[in-house]
């Protein structure tokens, strides 16, 4: 099942979608969640900080993006896993049309269609990414203690 939020775009529809867990990984008494969300080895607050806000330099230094619309609970997921720092280092283009700082010609003209999506290096993939899918994605060759 996936869960779906519509918002007009100049006369077209953008979605902010994403999948639920699965059923397995969503019950609190599953060892294969236990095993994801205990992780080994353990690392510091201000390590995983420091490599999140690396990682979000360096996608900008590349020239990635993340566009987003301030309505979707999605991208603000999206966001949430980088941390407020790392947000602020990010290239994130604002696609809700009534906002001082919307890029909405600039997503039009990327066709975006759904949210959050990501651009690296010419590849456009949509949804909540894993940080370590973007570091995969985007060749990061830092820390990868998120």
């Amino acid at each position: 099942m996936m869960f779906w939020f519509l918002s007009a775009l100049a006369g077209g529809l953008m979605l902010c979608s994403a999948a639920p867990l699965p059923a397995a990984a969503s019950d609190s008494r599953s060892p294969a969640l236990a095993r994801q969300t205990q992780p080994y080895p353990p690392t510091s607050p201000k390590a995983s900080q420091a490599a999140r806000i690396a990682l979000a330099r360096h996608l900008k230094a590349i020239g990635a993006r993340v566009y987003t619309a301030y309505w979707c609970p999605h991208c603000q997921s999206q966001k949430n896993i980088f941390g407020a720092e790392a947000v602020a280092a990010l290239n994130v283009i604002e696609c809700g049309a009534d906002r001082p700082n919307s890029r909405q010609d600039l997503c039009m003209a990327k066709r975006i269609k759904a949210l959050p999506t990501w651009e690296i290096n010419g590849r456009m993939e949509t949804g909540v990414q894993s940080l370590e899918q973007l570091a995969n994605w985007s060749g990061y060759r830092g820390s990868r203690l998120f």
